[in-house]
C-alpha cells in the first residue's frame, strides 16, 4: 500500500503509491491531532480503490470542509504532469542495452516471463523499467484486473479541495517523491521482483484485507497484516516507511496550524512504533478518533 510485500510495491502507487464492507459500516480513520488551541486532521489514504468503495466515509468529507488546506505526501497533480511523468519515466528506465531480466536469476528472470505471458503482459514494457518501478506496473495490473479501477483517497480529495477552492500541497516536493523510487531500486532487483511475483498470486486477498483495514481505522491489523512483513526487508522499510515519517512529524511539529489542515497520507504510515499516530502522541499531542460531525 499490502501481505507486507505487496505493500511494498503497493505503497509506491503514491508515486505513480477495501471493497467488501458495507457502506453502512462506520469508518474510525479520521483522527483530530490536537495541542493546546492548535490542531489539524489526519487520516489513512489508500492509492487504488474500487468504484463501490464510494462515497468515501463521512468523516473524510468532513474533515476536508471544515479544514481550509489539504495537505497530502505530495502534489499529485504535480507528479502526473507532463514534466513529472518524462522525469519518472527518466529516472526508472533502464539505458539502451540493458533490462530487467539481465539483473534477475535465471529462475526468477523465468518465473516473471511466465507471469507476463500468462496475464497477456507485454514483457518488454515490464523489463525496460528498474525494478521498484516494474513492479509498481506488475501489481498496478494486476489490481485493476480485479476491479481497482477508481481513484483513491488521495486523487479524489485532492479534485474536491480543488472544486472548493482549498489550498493541495505536499509533504514533499515532487523530486524528493521520486527519490524514494529511486532508493528502492537500489535495493536489489533480485530482492523486489521475487518478493512481488510471490504476492501478486495473493493479492485479491490482500487487497481486500487492506480496505477492510482502512476503511474501519484499524491501525494493529495494518500492523499485523503489513508491518510485519514489511521489516523483514529492513532497507526497504527504512526508505519507504521510517525515513519518510521522521520527516513529516518534523514537519508537522514544526508547523503552526493558524487555520485547520487536513493531512492525508498513505494509511500504512499511520501505524506501528514508527507510526505517525505513535510518534505524534510520543511529542504530547491528544489524538482523538473522529466519528461522525466534527
Amino acid at each position: 500500500m499490502i501481505n507486507q510485500r505487496f505493500l511494498v510495491v503497493f505503497r509506491i502507487l503514491c508515486v505513480f503509491s477495501f471493497v467488501l464492507l458495507s457502506h453502512a459500516v462506520s469508518a474510525d480513520g479520521v483522527w483530530k491531532v490536537s495541542k493546546g488551541p492548535e490542531y489539524f486532521y489526519l487520516a489513512g489514504s489508500i492509492h487504488l480503490l474500487s468504484v463501490d468503495d464510494y462515497p468515501l466515509p463521512p468523516e473524510y468529507l468532513t474533515a476536508l470542509k471544515n479544514s481550509d488546506t489539504l495537505l497530502l505526501e505530495t502534489d499529485l497533480e504535480q507528479l502526473s504532469s507532463p514534466l513529472g511523468i518524462k522525469q519518472m519515466i527518466r529516472l526508472n528506465s533502464y539505458p539502451s542495452g540493458e533490462n530487467l531480466l539481465q539483473q534477475l536469476s535465471e529462475p526468477l528472470a523465468k518465473q516473471l516471463a511466465d507471469y507476463c505471458k500468462k496475464n497477456n503482459i507485454p514483457l518488454e514494457q515490464i523489463t525496460r523499467f528498474k525494478p521498484a518501478f516494474a513492479a509498481v506496473m506488475l501489481t498496478t495490473t494486476q489490481l485493476r484486473a480485479q476491479g481497482a479501477t477508481a481513484p483513491g483517497v488521495d486523487a479524489y480529495l485532492q479534485e474536491e479541495a480543488k472544486k472548493a477552492g482549498k489550498k493541495v500541497t505536499g509533504l514533499e516536493t515532487m523530486q524528493q517523491h521520486l527519490a524514494v523510487l529511486t532508493e528502492l531500486n537500489n535495493s536489489g532487483a533480485e530482492t523486489l521482483i521475487k518478493s512481488t511475483m510471490e504476492d501478486l498470486t495473493d493479492s485479491s486477498e490482500d487487497f481486500d484485507a487492506m480496505r477492510k483495514a482502512w476503511r474501519s481505522g484499524d491501525l494493529q491489523q495494518l500492523e499485523h497484516l503489513y508491518l510485519d512483513d514489511l521489516k523483514s526487508y529492513p532497507a526497504i522499510y527504512q526508505s519507504l516507511i521510517v525515513k519518510r515519517n521522521n520527516a513529516w512529524v518534523k514537519q508537522l511539529l514544526q508547523a503552526r496550524y493558524q487555520t485547520p489542515v487536513f493531512v492525508v497520507v498513505g494509511a500504512l504510515h499511520l501505524a506501528g512504533n514508527d507510526g505517525l499516530i505513535k510518534q505524534l502522541a510520543q511529542q504530547g499531542y491528544q489524538i482523538t478518533k473522529v466519528q461522525g460531525s466534527l
